[in-house]
């Protein structure tokens, strides 16, 4: 059982699952997010399409908001707040080898 407070979304909808990856869309409310988690030998990209997100990764957050994308590979955790109603966020897993 997590002790993070953050209400989660709903789960995301999946637009693309390959042997390679995954393309997730997240809807977020103000407030929601995701708990920390890892992403180990995982390529992650995020776009946020609309509203701001907070991501953290590896203990360093960052505000990210409409329009700006970021490439992170850590083994490191990753969570996520939204700072306002209606975040969209496009995820991109790509898997290591």
């Amino acid at each position: 059982m997590s002790s993070d407070p953050t209400p989660r979304p709903v789960p995301p909808q999946v637009l693309v699952k390959a042997p390679g990856g995954r393309a997730l869309l997240f809807e977020y409310r103000e407030g929601e997010g995701l708990p920390p988690h890892t992403h180990a030998r995982q390529a992650v990209v995020v776009a946020v399409l609309r509203g701001r997100l907070r991501l953290s990764v590896d203990g360093q957050a960052r505000d990210v908001p409409a329009g700006e994308v970021l490439q992170v590979e850590t083994t490191g955790l990753f969570s996520s707040r939204a700072l306002e109603d209606g975040t969209r966020v496009l995820v991109t897993l790509l898997e290591l080898t």
